[in-house]
């Protein structure tokens, strides 16, 4: 499983896969931050606590005709030694509901099919 969220969908190594299911004919992959990720942007001190998480979700690569999706935790942390309150964000524009991996699948397709083809095959 990790060698096809890493090789296949594109994931950084520095996330991990906690679930993976199948709900309302697509794929959900959930999948958080590594600890070696938890790192005070500050003053890079290792020493925080989390704070809770939210969920940002972003479309990846398709199974077949099923679309697939990852659910990426974005935890929200406070640093013991500075105070500091941050996010361990995604490597990902903020605005993105979709991976550069997808993007790349589609440009390639939309060469050789047609736009509403390529929207049909990859559930866009």
């Amino acid at each position: 499983e990790e060698t096809l969220l890493h090789e296949i969908f594109g994931v950084s190594r520095s996330y991990r896969s906690t679930r993976t299911e199948v709900r309302r004919g697509g794929v959900i992959v959930a999948v958080e931050p590594l600890d070696k990720r938890y790192l005070c942007p500050e003053c890079r001190s290792r020493d925080v606590i989390r704070k809770g998480k939210r969920i940002r979700r972003v479309q990846t690569l398709p199974i077949g005709f099923h679309p697939v999706y990852l659910e990426i935790g974005v935890p929200r942390c406070q640093c013991n030694s500075c105070q500091h309150i941050f996010e361990i964000a995604p490597l990902l524009p903020g605005f993105a509901h979709y991976t550069k991996t997808l993007s790349r699948f589609v440009y390639g397709l939309s060469r050789v099919m047609t736009l509403s083809d390529v929207a049909q095959l990859t559930c866009l």
